[in-house]
C-alpha cells in the first residue's frame, strides 16, 4: 500500500509539471498578457477549421514573440502545422504556434 501511495503521488507531481497550452483563445490571451506580452487576438474564418488565434510580442522586441492559431480539431491543426513547416511551427493538440523560445515557454507553462 505504501508503494502504491508513493507511486500515485509521484505520478500526480509529474502531471503538474507537464506543459500545456490554454484551452481557448481568451485564456491564451490572458495568460500571455499576465506574462508581460502585448496580445492581439483574432477570429479566423480563412483557414480550414481555424477558430482563432493571437500574436503576442514583449515590448518593442519583435524577436520575443509568438503567433498561435487554434483549430476545431487536431487533424486540421496537423495539416496547418505541416504547411507551416518552414517556420518550424509546433502542433500541440489543437494549437499550432511558432515564435521565440521565451514566448513559447510563456505560452506553454
Amino acid at each position: 500500500m505504501k508503494k502504491f501511495i508513493c507511486a500515485l503521488l509521484a505520478t500526480l507531481a509529474c502531471l503538474t509539471l507537464f506543459a500545456c497550452a490554454p484551452s481557448n483563445v481568451e485564456k491564451a490571451e490572458k495568460k500571455m498578457e499576465k506574462a508581460g506580452y502585448t496580445v492581439k487576438a483574432y477570429e479566423d474564418k480563412e483557414a480550414e477549421g481555424a477558430v482563432g488565434g493571437f500574436v503576442a510580442t514583449k515590448g518593442i522586441n519583435l524577436f520575443d514573440s509568438i503567433t498561435a492559431v487554434l483549430f476545431d480539431n487536431k487533424d486540421d491543426a496537423k495539416a496547418f502545422a505541416e504547411a507551416m513547416s518552414a517556420l518550424n511551427a509546433v502542433q500541440d493538440g489543437k494549437w499550432v504556434y511558432f515564435g521565440s523560445e521565451a514566448a513559447i515557454e510563456a505560452f506553454t507553462k
